[in-house]
Order: C-alpha cells, then sequence, then structure tokens
C-alpha cells in the first residue's frame, strides 16, 4: 500500500471532469503510436480513427488494464469488490483502518465512478458523435458501455446515466431499476444493428484495427450482447421477476447465440498498438498488496478442487501448502507474516475477462431452475458449466469432481493467529457438496449453482460480489473487526460502496437527490434496488 500512497496522493485527488477536454481526447491518440500533434481533425476522420479510437479506450477502462498509472485498478476494483468477493484479501493493514474492515476510505472509494465516467462514458459519447456513418461502432460502444457501467451502478446503485451529457455541473441520477431498464433498451438495439450490418457486409472487418476484444468479429460480439443481457436478465431476477424471464429468454433463444465455448470468451487481449497488463497481477505480485481470500482456500479445499492450483500458488508462511488471509483481521505485530500467504498464478500478460462461457451455462441453469426456457436442464447446463470452467483453466479429473458428495467447505486455520480460525463445526461452513441431486431443494440447487458459478469466473471480483450479495451464495467469511460504527451488519456484509466524494463536491444537489433514488443511507449497509433476496 505504499506504493499506492506514493502514486495517488490520496488526499489531493482531482475531481472528475464529465467533460472531455481536448487535451484529453489527444492524449489518448498515443495508444496507436502516433503523434498527437501531428494530428488534425481531418486525419482523424481518415479511416474511421476519429470513431475507432475511442473504442479501446473503453475496453481497457472496463477493468482498468493499461500499463500506466497501475495503482487504479487496485482503486477501481481490488481494495473493495475483489476482497468484498471472498477471492482476495489485504495482507496488512495499509498504515490502519479501512475497507477489509469496513471503515470505508472515501479516497479510495470514489474510483470505480471515477474511472467509469472519465474512461467509458466520455469515450463512449466521443463515439456517438464521431461515428455517425458507422452505426457499427455505435453498437459496439453501446454493448461496452453497458458493460462497463453495470458495473459502476453495481457498486453505488443510482448514478447519471439516462441524462448524462446534458448537463455539465449538475448531471441528474437515474434510480437503478430506470438504468437497468436502459441496458436492456441498448443492448437489443445495439444487437438489432450488429445483425443487420452483419447480413449486409458479412465481410467487413473495419473494427478489427480498434477492437482489442473480438478483432472486429461482428458475429462475437453479438454472441457477447446476449450473453451480457443474459447476465443482467438473472441479477434483477429478485427484483422484477417478469420482465428478467423476458430478457432472459430473448437472449437465449436470439438466432445469433451466446458464449458456448471457450474460444467465444470475451477477454480483453494486448496488441494494436495497445500496451496492457494485468492490474490485479500489478496489486497481487508486483506491490504485494492481496492474497487470497481464506473462504476461497476453504471451498477450493473443501471440494478438492485441481484448479485451486491453477488459480493461486503455494505459500510460504505454511511452505507447500496454500494460505489464505481472512478479512479485517488484526495485524498488530504481525507486518509482514501474511504477505507470505497464496498469491495469485496471473502473470502481466494474462487476458482481462469480461465474460466466460461457463459463466453462460451457469446462467441458464439458473434460469432453467427457476423455470424458464433456457433450452436444457439446470443439471446439464451445471455440469456443463464445471467442464467448461475445468477445459478453460486446463484442469483434469472432471468425472471426479462432478461425482464428489462428500466434500464440503473446509474449516479454516490461520497460520499465525489462532484466534482467527473457523472450526469444522462453524456455523460459517456451507454443507453443500459438488454432485448435483435431483431430489435437493431448489435452494440448495441454487447454492450449488452458484457456488460452482463463483469458482468459474474466478478473478472477477465485482461480478463474484453482485452474485453473493444477490444469492447469499457461496458462503464468505465474515469480517473480523467491523469498523463501520453500526452502518454495516457484520453477518449479512456489506451491499454496496457509498457515493463518490467527488461527487458530493461537484455535483451537490443531484447527488443529494440520489439519496432518495436508493431508498437508504449512503452508506455500505443500504441495499441496492435488485438486492431483494436477503
Amino acid at each position: 500500500m505504499k506504493t499506492l500512497i506514493k502514486k495517488t496522493g490520496l488526499g489531493a485527488l482531482v475531481a472528475l471532469s464529465l467533460v472531455m477536454t481536448q487535451s484529453s481526447c489527444t492524449k489518448d491518440y498515443d495508444v496507436y503510436n502516433t503523434n498527437p500533434n501531428g494530428l488534425t481533425e481531418e486525419d482523424l476522420q481518415k479511416d474511421n480513427i476519429s470513431a475507432g479510437i475511442f473504442l479501446p479506450e473503453m475496453q481497457v477502462n472496463v477493468f482498468y488494464c493499461k500499463t500506466n498509472d497501475d495503482y487504479i485498478y487496485q482503486l477501481q476494483q481490488n481494495l473493495n469488490a475483489d476482497i468484498f468477493s471472498g477471492y482476495f484479501a489485504p495482507p496488512g493493514d495499509f498504515g490502519g483502518p479501512n475497507n477489509s474492515t469496513y471503515a470505508l476510505k472515501t479516497g479510495w472509494n470514489l474510483w470505480p465512478f471515477k474511472v467509469g465516467y472519465s474512461g467509458i462514458m466520455n469515450s463512449w459519447r466521443e463515439v456517438h458523435k464521431r461515428a455517425t456513418a458507422n452505426p457499427q461502432y455505435i453498437a459496439i460502444a453501446d454493448i461496452l458501455r453497458v458493460e462497463g457501467m453495470h458495473r459502476v451502478t453495481d457498486v453505488y446503485g443510482p448514478i447519471p446515466y439516462t441524462k448524462f451529457g446534458t448537463g455539465v455541473l449538475s448531471t441528474p441520477y437515474d434510480d437503478q431499476k430506470t438504468v437497468y431498464t436502459a441496458f436492456f433498451a441498448e443492448l437489443d438495439a445495439a444487437i438489432k444493428v450488429l445483425s443487420d450490418f452483419m447480413v449486409k457486409n458479412p465481410t467487413d472487418n473495419s473494427l478489427a484495427r480498434f477492437d482489442l476484444v473480438y478483432d472486429g468479429n461482428i458475429k462475437q460480439w453479438l454472441k457477447f450482447a446476449n450473453s451480457l443481457k443474459l447476465r443482467l436478465a438473472i441479477r434483477i431476477s429478485y427484483a422484477d421477476p417478469a420482465l428478467a424471464r423476458t430478457k432472459a429468454e430473448e437472449a437465449v433463444n436470439n438466432p445469433n447465440g451466446l458464449l458456448l465455448t471457450n474460444a467465444d470468451n470475451a477477454l480483453v487481449i494486448a496488441g494494436k498498438g495497445v500496451p496492457t497488463r494485468n492490474g490485479l497481477w500489478v496489486d497481487d505480485i508486483s506491490y504485494k498488496d492481496t492474497r487470497m481470500n481464506a473462504s476461497a482456500e476453504s471451498i477450493l479445499k473443501g471440494f478438492s478442487d485441481p484448479r485451486l492450483s491453477k488459480y493461486f500458488n503455494l505459500s510460504t508462511v505454511v511452505p507447500g501448502d496454500y494460505k489464505g488471509v481472512r478479512n479485517g483481521i488484526s495485524f498488530s505485530g504481525k507486518p509482514d507474516g501474511y504477505v507470505n500467504s497464496s498469491s495469485s498464478s496471473l502473470k502481466e500478460s494474462t487476458p482481462v475477462q469480461y465474460m466466460c462461457a461457463a459463466e453462460v451455462s451457469f446462467l441458464r441453469a439458473e434460469g432453467a431452475l427457476k423455470g424458464w426456457n433456457m433450452g436444457g436442464t439446470a443439471q446439464s447446463f451445471y455440469a456443463e458449466g464445471v467442464k467448461l470452467s475445468f477445459e478453460q483453466v486446463n484442469a483434469s479429473g472432471l468425472d471426479v469432481y462432478l461425482a464428489n458428495n462428500t466434500g464440503t467447505q473446509a474449516p479454516y486455520t490461520d497460520p499465525i493467529n489462532a484466534a482467527n480460525n473457523i472450526p469444522a463445526n462453524s456455523p460459517l461452513l456451507s454443507k453443500t457438496t459438488v454432485k448435483w441431486d435431483e431430489a435437493a431443494s431448489a435452494e440448495q440447487k441454487l447454492e450449488r449453482i452458484i457456488t460452482q458459478k463463483w469458482i468459474a469466473i474466478f478473478p472477477d471480483g465485482m461480478e463474484a460480489w453482485s452474485e453473493y450479495r444477490r444469492t447469499g451464495y457461496p458462503k464468505i467469511f465474515p469480517v473480523l473487526n467491523n469498523q463501520s460504527g453500526g452502518t454495516i451488519d457484520t453477518d449479512k456484509q456489506i451491499r454496496r460502496l457509498p457515493f463518490s466524494d467527488d461527487e458530493y463536491k461537484n455535483n451537490t444537489e443531484e447527488v443529494t437527490k440520489a439519496i432518495s433514488l436508493l431508498g437508504g443511507p449512503d452508506n455500505g449497509g443500504t441495499k441496492l434496488w435488485w438486492d431483494k433476496k436477503n
């Protein structure tokens, strides 16, 4: 964390501007190894550069993965969702109370908002302004906007969205139901535009030079858009089950298809003159600021899961073993010991993943469990999701794993402080197993589906945290020291981050109104609109 403080100067963060200036626009051009000082507006109009240049800017900001300003991913996601999801935990207290003990730090928690608007929404606006003759560019930008901004609304709740760009210093917020309704409308429109474009221009690949995800392949973007639509439909299934079912069935039955194989996975691949590196790798290996969470150790060990060694490295605090760290523990007198717990096995060049085929299978499994038309049974999609996950990480032993009806979440032993242990008889441990049981209750089946989904979508802590809040699964260990001052229930765990401190400074009237749209106080204990189950 010393690195982060040194790089950011957290006490002097610059206020977020919702207006893209010309200087910030030209700064983005250099990702194509082009001298911005030599470009005129006329130059930019050639070969669609004017619009296309903003698409990779959107792509690398969904999860910040630029090679400069490495600390941004840490603030955008690692010091919130990655911790809250049960995937990772800090190996130190960073100098005092912080997010891992629910002492939420305003200087950290504005960053999901900041990156969303400076890196995604402003670039989206530029594509719309510049690509009037290229509807496929606009459609891809719309899909990317939904992919990026659903993660932002799932952090805070209400956000400025449908009226973005209509004001400068006073941008109204939308309640989360309105935002999700807009997401579905935008995805539906983008799917139609791309479908029509693909029919009329079957060999057009002009997007390739600007596309770090699918290299300009429109068919793949359509699969991703349908899959994203399915994800969002399942997300709202407890808040608006009728709309959720309609949108989920539309997504599954769209002739353009879904992400069905690992070749379809939506990944940000470095190239085309855009230097990227995995931000989580920076936090974990370079900074040594994050380590395996005790919940991840407990679940993966309990299932004898072959993916454990694919996701994490062996620790040195307990040589030859995989060891996690609990959130909210006391580090007094143990300044360095937990740093030797298990790090992730990510590489600097590991692609950032928006979505994988395994997730789609688990989404369909849950939809089928609800009685929706998903094209198969919950059991078949469950097994397919595990299979796809094993294939994705090249894990062996699938058949034995799927037949495991005895392994359950394992007790946890802290390697340094026994006060942090979770014994075998603890109610904090789940009794669910891997093997599908058709005679089990619907809730037991749901726990199996979400637990395996949580394993399969690793290391996307934002999506995992959202699914934990939505369903209550898997069982993630609560923080040991809750320093929220009573605003966050230890057992229910954190539900959101407070609105951006920058917004209170620069958009005061509208962010104050947004609290009424939230339906509760602006703290970490207030549930989001779709968080209706528990």
